[in-house]
């Protein structure tokens, strides 16, 4: 079960309850946001409980770097790439194009690139030219991975979420967020077989890690922890 608390000091704090646990896990998810982790079955004033407890060591609790952007910046993408250059032709414009598998953004040379807006704008851009290109590589590839392990999945989507990078649907279509193409390969193909590992158990348990272990190879543990220290170049 997935769902978020409300605290006052820290906001939004996301809720993963799963089967099995027998402790509370916090952790700073890629996007920014703190990740709560809890044994199934926990009542919101017990998660409360739990963040008051916790208060001082959250304080110290390592959290991602900044998302920064820089003229000449490269960020090397899933099977692209997107490079960050400067104009002076058009202020207020962000013009881009691809040559091959390389989007080219231009910014002012004026440009306050560690303004706020700026950045997020940036992100916006990049993450709608990502989506574009998840139609093009990044479903294929899912389509292979699922053809080599002998799964038939109903279909692939491409969906948009940065803190639920895939879902598996009652229907057995496997969604995988566009910014899956911020990820490397191997972590691209660990969320494909976490989701596929889905059309034979819709759930967390022992039973699905072990099938997902089997399919990633024998590193799912390696794999998630990979995934769990991954910083995004852009803002969610």
């Amino acid at each position: 079960m997935k769902g978020y608390i409300e605290d006052k000091e820290f906001g939004k704090i996301y809720v993963e309850l799963r089967r099995g646990m027998t402790s509370v896990r916090f952790t700073y998810h890629p996007d920014g946001t703190l990740l709560m982790r809890a044994p199934l079955g926990v009542t919101v004033a017990e998660l409360q409980r739990m963040v008051e407890s916790s208060r001082e060591r959250l304080r110290n609790l390592p959290k991602p770097e900044a998302v920064t952007f820089q003229a000449g910046q490269v960020i090397e993408c899933f099977r692209c790439r997107v490079v960050i250059g400067s104009q002076n032709r058009m202020p207020g414009y962000i013009l881009n194009h691809w040559e091959g598998d390389v989007l080219h953004l231009q910014v002012h040379e004026n440009t306050d690139l560690a303004d706020d807006g700026v950045k997020r704008t940036l992100s916006t851009v990049i993450a709608r030219a990502m989506e574009v290109q998840a139609h093009a590589v990044l479903l294929p590839f899912a389509r292979k991975v699922a053809d080599e392990l002998g799964l038939q999945p109903a279909g692939f989507e491409v969906g948009r979420g940065m803190r639920k990078l895939g879902h598996c649907t009652a229907k057995r279509v496997i969604q995988l967020s566009r910014n899956l193409m911020f990820l490397p390969e191997q972590l691209v193909r660990y969320i494909i077989c976490h989701e596929l590992a889905h059309l034979t158990h819709m759930n967390h348990s022992p039973q699905f890690h072990a099938l997902c272990d089997q399919y990633c190879g024998g590193k799912e543990k390696e794999l998630e922890r990979q995934l769990r220290q991954f910083r995004f170049p852009i803002l969610k």
